[in-house]
This record gives structure tokens, sequence and C-alpha cells, in this order.
């Protein structure tokens, strides 16, 4: 297996430093297509997975329908962020030294290396908890209460799948909420409530808008608690 194709990274145990986090980070947003994989990625590599179950993961991913990347592409870049390590393993599964590795020609570690396996870094640690959609739907549930009882609107509408177009209808008066541009006099148009559950993970386009399992349990419990 060439390094070409899955590179070398830290170990997933270091301590990471805050250079380290924002270069994960710097990944995980370069492109808005591939946030939500990244992010459940990170998460799912928590526990060391051979490449080939994480190729089938994000497979899984409603979102990977719409990326332009294989999965193997996607995995790497966090694997050259530092976000994942790569982990080489003989034919027996058992980690390969990495200075052997080194002292050896191309054939040879060919040869020896028969499986990739990848692990969350503590840098990817760390970033992967910041980005769980229960974090970032607490977040935006704090930054426009008024907003609040909209999110949750949609969010229970679209346990079934829904149009935007159902979802526009739905929203009937909460057309009327103002933006946060008081100097525009424009209102609060029905498709940024829906990029703001998106961007929180809240929701996710599937054919149609539907409520993550996330965005399900976060209004439901903020229903109770209201």
């Amino acid at each position: 297996m060439a390094d070409s194709i899955c590179p070398s990274t830290a170990a997933p145990g270091d301590q990471p430093d805050g250079a380290a986090v924002a270069r994960v980070e710097k990944a995980l947003h370069r492109r808005g297509a591939f946030t939500e994989i990244m992010g459940k990625v990170l998460d799912f590599c928590r526990q060391r997975r051979l490449l080939a179950e994480v190729e089938d993961e994000i497979a899984s991913y409603p979102e990977f329908k719409y990326v332009d990347q294989s999965q193997a592409a996607i995995a790497f870049m966090l694997v050259e962020a530092g976000g994942l390590a790569r982990i080489d393993l003989d034919r027996d599964g058992n980690p390969v030294d990495p200075a052997r590795l080194a002292s050896l020609d191309e054939d040879a570690a060919d040869e020896l290396v028969q499986f990739c396996a990848l692990e969350t870094t503590s840098a990817g640690v760390q970033v992967a908890q910041a980005h769980r959609p229960e974090v970032r739907l607490e977040e935006l549930f704090a930054r426009t209460p008024e907003r609040n009882d909209a999110y949750r609107a949609i969010l229970r509408a679209a346990s079934e799948p829904k149009t935007f177009a159902e979802i526009e209808a739905l929203l009937g008066k909460q057309l009327s909420l103002p933006s946060l541009n008081g100097k525009s006099g424009l209102p609060l148009y029905p498709s940024a409530l829906v990029a703001h559950l998106e961007k929180a993970g809240g929701l996710v386009w599937d054919e149609a808008w539907s409520t993550t399992p996330a965005g399900a349990s976060f209004a439901t419990s903020n229903e109770r608690s209201k």
C-alpha cells in the first residue's frame, strides 16, 4: 500500500495544541458540502476503523450523494489535516512499526502493509465534540430565542420529509419575523431558517428536507423545557 494513497499522520493520542485543532477545523469547513460528512467521520473513527469500514460508513450518509469526491478522498483530507491518524497493518492486523516501514524499499513496504486503519486524533476529537449537532443546535437556539418556535415547528414537521414549499406554507405567520439587520426592513425568509437548521445539524437534505435524530431529540427536549 503506497504512502500516497494513505499518508502518515500523528498518533491518535498525541496532545493537541491550538494550531493542530485549527488545522482540523479549517479542513472541516473548507468546503461546505464536506462539513457534515467530515464531522461524522471524526466521531465514527474515535474507535479505530479499517479504511473499508470508513468508506462504507461515508457511503451511508445522505450528504454523500451530493459531493464530487470519493469516500477515501474525503477521509484522507482529514488525515492530511491531522484529524485522523493512519495506522498501517500487516496481514494479521497488527500495526506496522513506522521505523521498520521507513527502512524498507517500496516493494517490501507494499508487501508488508496489507491494510490501512484510521483513528481520530486528539485534535480531531476536540473538533468532533464541538461539531456535534446537539452543541450546534444549542448555540442556535440560544442565539435568537425569538425564532425558536419557528425552528421547532420546522423540526417537528420534517420528521416526515418535506419540500421547501411545504415548509414555507407551514410557517405561515412566522414569515413576519424580522431579520437581524434592523436597517434593512426586510423580513426573515423561510430559506434562512432552513439554512440555519441545516448548518446546525438539525435538518438534512435527502431528496427532501428531513429532521436528523439530533434535531428531533432537540426539538422535543426544548418543547418540554418551555
